[in-house]
């Protein structure tokens, strides 16, 4: 009896170091490709993922996700990946609030497409413009809905490729593409600039 305890005892002793080992592998590993990783730009996607106003936030988001692996695919913005940090507002203000003061608090988002609601677009703005974010307001002129009829059947082929389930991009799908590319071209221009490209050279760019 007492050598199966002491075999037990081996045995879990032997599982902790395993655990140990993977832990430093796996660290060692995600430091490894950190330091090898292009830099990131981080873009701000506020929407109604949830709730009433859902079919906004599936429109949009898809149209944004396209965007974004474009141009990664292009190689980024002057050495920059860029990513995606697509937060849900519900359609409700309160949420609409949180959603800002998260992106308000990394450095690494230098701008927001927001929130297709005007009074949930009025309660976030003043949270960005403290943080020095660069706000483009979805929903309205010129990045307002659109008549679906007017989606041109080359974006239209795109956009259902990156969908689950091949939907159909909605009244907001073309306008948020565009606002995408608005903003690409405003990052590339504050990087050829100002050499860098953070907040408040954003925000520069966008003033002139």
């Amino acid at each position: 009896m007492s050598r199966i305890v002491v075999r037990q005892t081996a045995q879990s002793r032997w599982r902790a170091v395993s655990g140990w080992m993977i832990v430093l592998l796996i660290t060692l590993a995600a430091l490894s490709g950190c330091a090898s990783a292009d830099p990131v730009v981080k873009i701000g996607l506020v929407a109604p993922f949830e709730g009433r106003y859902r079919p906004i936030g599936y429109d949009v988001i898809y149209s944004a996700r396209l965007a974004v692996r474009e141009i990664n695919a292009a190689g980024g913005i002057d050495g920059h990946r860029v990513a995606l940090v697509a937060l849900d507002d519900g359609g409700d203000p309160q949420q609409a609030y949180d959603a800002a003061r998260t992106l308000a608090v990394d450095p690494n988002v230098v701008a927001v497409l927001g929130h297709w609601l005007p009074e949930n677009t009025a309660i976030a703005e003043p949270i960005y413009h403290d943080a020095g974010l660069a706000l483009l307001p979805m929903g309205e002129p010129p990045y307002g809905a659109v008549d679906e009829k007017q989606i041109s059947a080359e974006f239209r082929t795109a956009y259902t490729a990156v969908t689950p389930f091949d939907e159909q991009p909605g009244p907001y799908a073309q306008t948020t593409y565009d606002a995408m590319q608005s903003l690409f071209t405003i990052l590339a221009h504050t990087a050829e600039e100002h050499g860098t490209i953070n907040r408040q050279t954003v925000i520069d760019t966008m003033n002139q």
